[in-house]
């Protein structure tokens, strides 16, 4: 039995990536999503989940970094290892079957005001960071199971 988690949040630190032997690209990261909590002074609870992506799904994780929104969904896995202090500890993960931005663009954010010979460029321009998204390659809208029953 599988256990199916959706969970959005913010990066603790930037994602680790690398390649697996058979040349499959992955990445490792850490997500903080709040949960409400009505034993909290604040009414919030944080929640670590690990996040590991394989393929495009690692791709789409490895272009944010620390502090970035992230919503992730996938298979959730209990892990268990041996601490540095020989304690035995577990943590909760998620195996990605989907990584999506949720970037948000901050007004004045740094960039330069914006004059009227550029508003025509700004007008039909996306958001910027979104252009990662743009690649049709990037989203597989085909049903899981295309075949006739």
């Amino acid at each position: 039995m599988t256990a199916q988690i959706s969970a959005y949040g913010r990066l603790v630190a930037d994602p680790n990536t690398r390649t697996t032997g058979k040349g499959t690209n992955m990445a490792m990261a850490r997500l903080a999503v709040s949960l409400p909590c009505n034993a909290a002074e604040d009414g919030q609870a944080t929640f670590w989940l690990g996040v590991l992506a394989f393929g495009k799904q690692a791709d789409a994780l490895a272009r944010h970094v620390k502090g970035d929104l992230v919503s992730v969904a996938g298979n959730m896995q209990l892990n268990q290892w041996t601490g540095q202090d020989g304690t035995a500890q577990q943590g909760y993960q998620v195996l990605a079957d989907s990584v999506i931005s949720a970037r948000t663009v901050r007004p004045g954010g740094g960039r330069k005001p914006i004059t009227d010979t550029d508003d025509a460029k700004q007008s039909t321009a996306a958001a910027p960071g979104w252009e990662i998204y743009n690649t049709p390659e990037d989203f597989d809208q085909r049903p899981q199971h295309e075949d006739d029953f």
